[in-house]
C-alpha cells in the first residue's frame, strides 16, 4: 500500500468512527447533546494538534503562513481560507470527511469539525474562538462553510490593584483543593482576598452577581465567573461543566501559584448529576496539582445528605476558618 492509499484508508476510517461515535452519542444522549459533546471533543483534539507541533501565531501573517498545513495535518477534508483576520477566519471545506460519513440529515452538522478548528485557532493565538458553520454538505449545501470567530468571554489572569503588606493571615499548601464547610461562605471569601492582595492571582467563580462581589469584598481586577444562564460577560451556564473546565484550566496554565474560590457547588449539583459534579471536582483537583494552585469550596453541610459531604470530604480537605 502506498502512501497515498494510506491516507485515503485512514481518512475513511476516520469518517467512520466520527459516524459511529455520533449516532451512539445520540441514541445516548439526545441530540442536543450529542452535537455538544462533539464540538467539545473536537476542540481539545484541536488543542491537542496544535500543541503536538508546537505551533503558536504572534499576528495575521503568521497564521496565513501556519494555517494551510495544520488544515492538511487535521485530516478533516480538502478546505481552504477565505478570510483570514484576528477577528475573524473563514474556511471552506469542499469535501468534508464529517459530512461525507454522516450522509445527508435534515439536523445533521459537522460538529466535531467545527470544535476542531475553534481549537486550533484558540490554540495558535491562545484566545478563545468559537465556530459557526454557515453552511453543510450534510444539508446539501455545496461545501461546509465555518467562520471562527473570538470570543470575547475569556477569563485573563489578572493582580488585584491594593497588595497588603506583611504576611498573608491564611498559610494554605500549594497543590491541594479546600473543603470550607460554612453556611454562608464568608470565611472562603475572606481566605480568597487575603490571598489576592497579596500577589496571588485569583479567579472566582460564584452564583451570586459579580459587582456585589467585587464591591463586598474589594476585588477590582481579579476575574469573575459567574454561574448563571444570562448572556453577559464572563457568564457561564451552571449545566455547562465543561465550558466552566475549559475557563479554569485556561486560567491556571497562564498563573502561578494561583488561587481559585468555587463558590455554588450546591448550585452545580441543583443543575448536574451529582456523580458528574463530583467528577468535575475530581478532575479539577488534579489541574490545581499539576499547575501548583489552591482551590476552595464553601459548602453549607446542610445541603447534602452525610454520605454526599462524606465523598467530597474524601477528594479535598477541609479547612477550619
Amino acid at each position: 500500500m502506498n502512501e497515498e492509499e494510506m491516507n485515503v484508508s485512514f481518512f475513511v476510517m476516520s469518517g467512520d468512527a466520527l459516524r459511529a461515535l455520533n449516532d451512539e452519542l445520540q441514541i445516548q444522549l439526545g441530540e442536543k447533546e450529542a452535537s455538544e459533546l462533539l464540538v467539545r471533543y473536537g476542540f481539545r483534539c484541536g488543542e491537542s494538534l496544535v500543541n503536538s507541533v508546537g505551533y503558536t501565531c504572534e499576528n495575521i501573517e503568521e497564521l496565513e503562513e501556519t494555517l494551510p498545513g495544520l488544515l492538511i495535518e487535521t485530516g478533516l477534508g480538502r478546505a481552504f481560507t477565505k478570510k483570514v483576520t484576528l477577528e475573524e477566519i473563514v474556511i471552506e471545506f469542499e469535501e468534508s470527511i464529517e459530512a461525507t460519513h454522516l450522509g445527508k440529515k435534515d439536523t445533521a452538522g459537522c460538529h466535531f469539525t467545527r470544535g476542531y478548528l475553534a481549537g486550533v485557532i484558540s490554540s495558535l493565538f491562545d484566545r478563545k474562538y468559537d465556530t459557526i458553520e454557515e453552511s453543510c454538505q450534510c444539508q446539501l449545501d455545496k461545501s461546509c462553510v465555518h467562520r471562527i470567530v473570538r470570543d470575547d468571554k475569556y477569563v485573563v489572569p489578572e493582580p488585584e490593584i491594593i497588595i497588603v503588606a506583611g504576611d498573608q493571615k491564611y498559610d494554605l499548601d500549594i497543590c491541594t483543593g479546600y473543603l470550607v464547610k460554612e453556611e454562608a461562605p464568608d470565611k472562603s471569601y475572606e481566605v480568597f482576598k487575603d490571598w489576592v492582595t497579596h500577589g496571588h492571582q485569583g479567579l472566582c467563580i460564584t452564583r451570586d452577581f459579580p459587582a456585589k462581589i467585587r464591591k463586598k469584598y474589594g476585588l477590582e481586577k481579579t476575574p469573575i465567573i459567574w454561574l448563571s444562564t444570562s448572556e453577559t460577560e464572563n457568564t457561564v451556564p451552571p449545566q455547562n461543566l465543561s465550558a466552566l473546565f475549559y475557563h479554569i484550566e485556561n486560567f491556571l496554565k497562564k498563573t502561578e501559584n494561583g488561587i481559585l474560590l468555587l463558590s455554588g457547588l450546591e448550585y452545580l449539583i441543583t443543575h448536574n448529576s451529582y456523580s458528574s459534579v463530583l467528577k468535575f471536582i475530581q478532575l479539577l483537583n488534579e489541574q490545581i496539582a499539576i499547575r501548583e494552585a489552591v482551590l476552595v469550596i464553601p459548602i453549607s453541610p446542610l445541603t447534602l445528605d452525610e454520605k454526599d459531604l462524606k465523598l467530597f470530604e474524601r477528594e479535598l480537605t477541609n479547612l477550619e476558618v
